[in-house]
């Protein structure tokens, strides 16, 4: 079960944790860890606790990027560079056990080149055939070609595609009909511009040229759009560690169990179980399998 993690901006993330966190403050951090972190890099992860054969294709610069490679390289997870001159950015996670959430810095990637893009759309061209799955996930900055997953796409069957972006770059992939959009509700609403039902909006992606539109919505209802098809879904009540992460973790169950055979239905309940056990981890990308076990049942059905 062969799964291609496409994306563009891994990170090296740092992430700290606080007995409690004071802005403006001298804080002295308890823990720190760092990993290779960034949407598909987690994502690859997840697929390869869940026991499936993923590769990751993403572009890598500098020092940061070194340090990237060299960490994935540890984990023995199997990757495909694509070399640039721009520095791998650097995220941190800032924990407390004062409040509940986290804090995110992200650092954003400076601007590629046109040849550095030439360049993913021909090494993924070469890759993409011998894989039973591909997730292209990501949002993409002002800097970054807005049409870059519609060329992927067009390379593609969409039939095995599953896509986490959202806005004009999701809106472009549309026309070469991919089978999953994996989105959250603010994403959606950004996506259109719009305040209307999540529901109305997730129609109006199905009839761009989206096969499936898996919602979630953090602690809240997550659902589930298809022809025919609309779904509410109640996550348990965890205590959540660290929900970096999860969003991938998501794409990563759900691509995983269609790949086995699973329906829809069971791949995104399957998916929202890994998104769940994420949150319950310190790093991003860190799921269990005995808890994904037990959460599954928990995931409760309903119209």
């Amino acid at each position: 079960m062969k799964i291609l993690c496409c994306g563009f901006f891994p990170a090296l993330q740092r992430t700290i944790q606080y007995d409690a966190f004071r802005p403006y403050e001298v804080n002295r951090a308890r823990n720190v860890s760092i990993a290779a972190s960034g949407k598909a890099t987690n994502t690859a992860r997840v697929l390869k606790t869940l026991g499936a054969d993923p590769l990751v294709l993403s572009f890598a610069g500098g020092g940061n990027g070194k340090t990237v490679r060299d960490l994935l390289e540890q984990e023995q997870i199997p990757c495909r560079w694509v070399e640039t001159k721009a520095e791998t950015r650097i995220c941190q996670t800032l924990l407390s056990g004062n409040h509940d959430g986290c804090t995110e810095l992200v650092e954003n990637t400076e601007a590629l080149t046109a040849a550095e893009w030439k360049a993913f759309v021909k090494t993924f061209a070469g890759l993409q055939g011998g894989f039973d799955r591909i997730i292209f996930s990501g949002n993409l900055p002002p800097h970054a070609p807005q049409d870059i997953y519609a060329e992927l796409l067009s390379l593609t069957d969409g039939k095995k595609v599953l896509i986490d972006s959202y806005g004009p770059p999701l809106l472009a992939a549309l026309e070469h009909r991919p089978a999953v959009v994996k989105i959250n509700a603010e994403e959606l609403r950004n996506t259109f511009k719009s305040k209307s039902p999540v529901g109305e909006l997730a129609e109006e992606l199905m009839s761009l040229g989206a096969g499936a539109i898996g919602i979630t919505q953090g602690k809240d209802q997550a659902m589930l759009f298809a022809p025919g098809t609309a779904n509410r879904f109640t996550v348990p009540v965890i205590s959540a560690v660290n929900p970096i992460g999860s969003g991938d973790s998501v794409s990563a169950g759900i691509s995983c169990a269609l790949a086995k055979g699973h329906s829809l239905t069971e791949a995104f309940v399957f998916g929202l179980a890994c998104g769940t056990s994420n949150a319950m981890n310190l790093n991003p990308g860190c799921v269990k399998l005995d808890q994904i076990a037990a959460i599954v049942p928990e995931i409760k059905a309903g119209k």
